[in-house]
């Protein structure tokens, strides 16, 4: 058993050994377990042959609530979607609008289906052009608990976001081959490096080099190795055996 207090790159390669549409139902009904919530949810509207009607989904919502959604097509009006789905910063659905019939009606419903009081949603974008994706965290706290640990949660969360939408992303894409000969040797000490937790001034005073160049080194990497994000870079870098 895995502990999420800490989401580092020895955990997600442990969870990507067995990487299937299931296995990813069971992630996110970890975090929901690991957290506390009612719910969580991911969604991708923007995988090939996907669409904002009919997204590619893995929830831990009731089979009836996401049927109902879909045939009253509340998507057109939902702002967990449509706002979440131009921002670029997590959004607490405390300060999401809700002053249309429809709009109440909705999350009304959402409430009596058990999605949850509270709620945040975490948008998530890349790695190709126009590919997005939504993280949400529902809860059923009061307003003052919710408060108190909803900052902490955003920052858990916006990881496991990142992660599930890299998890996902290798279902439905078709990657190009990655030459690990085009990794430099600089660029595996940098990962090498991240993978124990080191800091970009750590990293810096143990090579050598400046923040900066380290910062070069570890987007270079990123970019050889096709990752979402450095953390993810380290995942792939420990699998292909280039670190250890």
């Amino acid at each position: 058993m895995f502990s999420l207090d800490r989401l580092n790159a020895r955990t997600l390669l442990r969870l990507e050994a067995d990487l299937s549409h299931h296995t990813l139902d069971e992630f996110v009904e970890r975090i929901r377990q690991h957290y506390g919530l009612a719910n969580s949810v991911y969604v991708c509207p923007s995988f090939p042959g996907r669409s904002l009607i009919d997204p590619y989904v893995t929830a831990t919502y009731s089979p009836e609530w996401i049927s109902h959604y879909r045939t009253q097509r509340y998507v057109s009006i939902d702002p967990v979607v449509n706002i979440g789905a131009r921002s670029a910063l997590p959004l607490d659905w405390a300060r999401l609008p809700r002053r249309t019939k429809k709009a109440k009606r909705l999350f009304g419903e959402a409430k009596e289906a058990g999605v949850g009081h509270q709620g945040l949603t975490i948008p998530v974008r890349g790695p190709a052009n126009g590919l997005w994706a939504l993280f949400i965290a529902t809860s059923n706290e009061s307003d003052s608990e919710w408060a108190a640990r909803r900052y902490e949660l955003m920052r858990d969360i916006t990881l496991v976001a990142y992660y599930a939408h890299q998890r996902a992303y290798e279902l439905h894409a078709k990657e190009e081959p990655v030459d690990l000969n085009g990794v430099t040797q600089r660029e595996i000490e940098a990962l090498e490096c991240a993978a124990e937790g080191k800091s970009v001034e750590d990293m810096a005073i143990l090579m050598r080099i400046s923040a900066v160049t380290v910062r070069a080194h570890l987007d270079s990497a990123r970019h050889k190795l096709q990752a979402l994000n450095r953390v993810h870079a380290v995942t792939k870098a420990l699998r292909a055996g280039l670190i250890h």
